[in-house]
């Protein structure tokens, strides 16, 4: 079992200067890529109830908004900056631009929201269960 600090590197390495280039509608999950890679492979679905705040503006997306496909549209070519795991489970995206994703990991039927890609060569699956459980696939 991970610890919180360790997750929270491997989530800075994975995703830390990558631009959300598309999105999958199933999960939904948004495709990132770097300024030298545009095949990264490095997903993130978001599943669970979640925050876009912009400079005047938050906007609440809940767990099965029918319009939560379009609102993540809003960080098309977003470039983030940062990364934190804030409470037991919630992730927080800092965007370049000043805006910021916050997906709630408190849901307990399902994964709030998810994170894969590949660290140090290998495939790397990061999930935010149900319990507040946060756990990393290696």
């Amino acid at each position: 079992m991970s610890n919180q600090y360790e997750i929270e590197q491997i989530l800075t390495k994975l995703l830390a200067h990558e631009t959300v280039d598309g999105l999958l509608f199933w999960g939904p999950k948004l495709l990132l890529s770097t300024d030298t890679n545009m095949y990264d492979e490095v997903f993130l679905c978001v599943e669970g109830t979640c925050t876009i705040t912009g400079r005047d503006r938050v906007t609440t997306i809940k767990e099965r908004d029918p319009n939560k496909l379009q609102q993540l549209c809003t960080l098309s070519y977003q470039k983030i900056s940062s990364v934190q795991i804030t409470d037991e489970n919630n992730l927080r995206l800092h965007f370049q631009s000043g805006l910021l994703l916050e997906i709630f990991g408190d849901n307990e039927e399902f994964e709030s929201w998810q994170v894969e890609g590949r660290v140090d060569g290998k495939t790397t699956l990061i999930v935010a269960g149900p319990g507040n459980c946060l756990t990393l696939f290696d």
